[in-house]
């Protein structure tokens, strides 16, 4: 298994081990109040559980990519790490008690387009080394 592989196949099922910890955490909360203050987390654990099923899908694909090894690496890196920073923006919110993310330009939001840039730059990497493999 490539080293790119290696790393959407972790980076995914690490997303989801932390989606069923953020689960763990919003029911504990939940138990003792209203929802309302929890948003972000509720929006942090759904987030996290698609990035990791994101990942996992997408290292099917990266299996038919054609890449140079460090060039597929490259894009398996710059997807996880925008998990990374997609996962704590909503993380973020719920521990600074962010109302609207966009009209604030909270931490949150700010990790948010990070993920952005990285999630384009990993992807257009992908999606051309799957269409050379493919056609």
């Amino acid at each position: 298994m490539s080293t790119a592989l290696k790393l959407l196949v972790l980076g995914g099922l690490a997303n989801v081990v932390l989606s069923f910890l953020l689960g763990w955490i919003l029911s504990a909360h939940r138990m003792k109040g209203p929802m309302e203050p929890h948003r972000w987390l509720l929006i942090a654990h759904e987030v996290s559980l698609q990035e990791g099923m994101l990942l996992l899908a997408l290292s099917i694909a990266a299996a038919y990519a054609r890449l140079p090894s460090a060039l597929a690496t490259a894009a398996a890196a710059l997807l996880v790490a925008a998990s990374v920073f997609q996962d704590f923006s909503g993380i973020v919110n719920w521990l600074r008690r962010t109302g609207d993310q966009f009209a604030e330009r909270s931490t949150g939001w700010k990790l948010a387009s990070i993920n952005a840039v990285l999630n384009t730059a990993g992807l257009a990497i992908l999606v051309v080394g799957v269409v050379r493999g493919v056609l």
